[in-house]
């Protein structure tokens, strides 16, 4: 529907209001000396359009108290009407434009949200990565808690957002089912467990990382592994085994 229903009825009202002016002006431009000349039906409805519009040339003049009142009267209403009206018909307009963007808006981000490396987490192996993801050019987004380190991020051209990353409903908002793949580096453990329960459920065939900075976590994973398929990586780990090799 082009306009709401309290649009429509705003305009109705107007009309209404019109409708009064026109026959008022002609009742009482036939029934005694109330104006300075006859009134005709034309004249009724440039009259009550000419007061609304409070252009008010001043060919057409009310002579008698109660051609005057009706006059005020008119005025009143006709204002209080057509300001309704446009109040309610500009709202409308601007509504349906928002909705327009949002919508074009939302889509962008579908497509944005679509192959990309969703980081969940700002331990420190994501914050490397965002880094060479933004040199990269890749398309990836991180989703925190920490509201004031995701608005400095932000400010430094990272694509980061902040969300309460133990709600599933947060989380579905990146589409982590249409993500290329998905690495969790959370400080706490149990959220680390739980968050990776949550993707267990809506992104259950996504390539999934897990950081784990501690044995004992990377311990209380493996059992996540008999509903999700995941990668369990211990940096601390990863970094002894490289030395030893390197026979440091």
């Amino acid at each position: 529907m082009l306009l709401s229903l309290r649009s429509i009825a705003s305009l109705l009202i107007l009309g209404a209001v019109v409708a009064f002016g026109v026959i008022g002006t002609y009742f009482l431009g036939n029934t005694g000396h109330n104006f300075n000349e006859n009134i005709n039906l034309i004249n009724a409805i440039y009259f009550t359009i000419i007061t609304l519009s409070t252009v008010g040339y001043g060919d057409i003049v009310p002579l008698t108290p109660i051609a005057k009142m009706f006059v005020v009267t008119l005025i009143v209403f006709g204002m209080g009407a057509f300001l309704t009206a446009l109040t309610s018909i500009s709202s409308d307009l601007a509504s349906k434009r928002i909705l327009s963007l949002t919508s074009r808006l939302a889509t962008i981000e579908g497509e944005m949200l679509r192959g990309h490396i969703l980081l969940i987490g700002s331990g420190t192996v994501n914050m490397a990565m965002i880094e060479d993801l933004k040199k990269s050019k890749s398309k990836y987004i991180m989703i925190i808690n920490d509201i004031t380190t995701a608005e400095k991020l932000s400010e430094d051209g990272y694509k980061v957002s902040a969300i309460n990353l133990l709600s599933e409903k947060e989380i579905e908002k990146f589409n982590p089912e249409k993500a290329k793949k998905i690495i969790i580096d959370v400080k706490d453990p149990s959220d680390t467990i739980y968050i990776t329960l949550i993707l267990a459920k809506i992104a259950k065939d996504i390539p999934t990382i897990v950081i784990a900075h501690t044995e004992d976590l990377e311990m209380r994973l493996e059992s996540v592994r008999t509903i999700k398929d995941i990668t369990i990586i211990n940096p601390s780990k990863l970094v002894a085994k490289n030395l030893i090799q390197q026979n440091i």
